[in-house]
């Protein structure tokens, strides 16, 4: 992960506006009762958490992942990209890893233009 953008969750005002922004995604794309589960803002435990639920929900039916993904805004171009430079992962964990990343790029840019 780009782990200055992602050291951002660290922040206790940003994390609560990802953990709302995560959620909110998973519910509008009918996953409310797999979302994430954040207790903390360690970053291993926000990973795992997230991955959880990917695997969970690519589990109950693979298509339905494409549903969160398109809500979330991660493009097919991203997974590949992230596929190719990191051949070490798995496809949950690059998922898991774009989610995060992407979320995050919300709450900062909202943060951002809302001043």
């Amino acid at each position: 992960m780009e782990i200055e953008r992602i050291q951002d969750l660290q922040k206790p005002d940003l994390f609560e506006k990802f953990k709302t922004q995560l959620h909110r995604d998973f519910e509008l794309s009918g996953f409310s009762d797999i979302a994430p589960q954040l207790n903390s803002n360690n970053l291993e435990h926000i990973f795992q958490e997230v991955l959880k639920s990917v695997m969970i929900i690519e589990k109950k039916d693979s298509s339905s992942i494409q549903n969160l993904l398109y809500r979330i805004d991660v493009t097919e171009l991203q997974i590949k990209k992230e596929a190719t430079s990191h051949p070490e992962k798995n496809f949950q964990q690059i998922l898991a890893e774009l989610i995060i990343k992407r979320i995050l790029q919300k709450v900062i840019l909202k943060e951002q233009y809302s001043k």
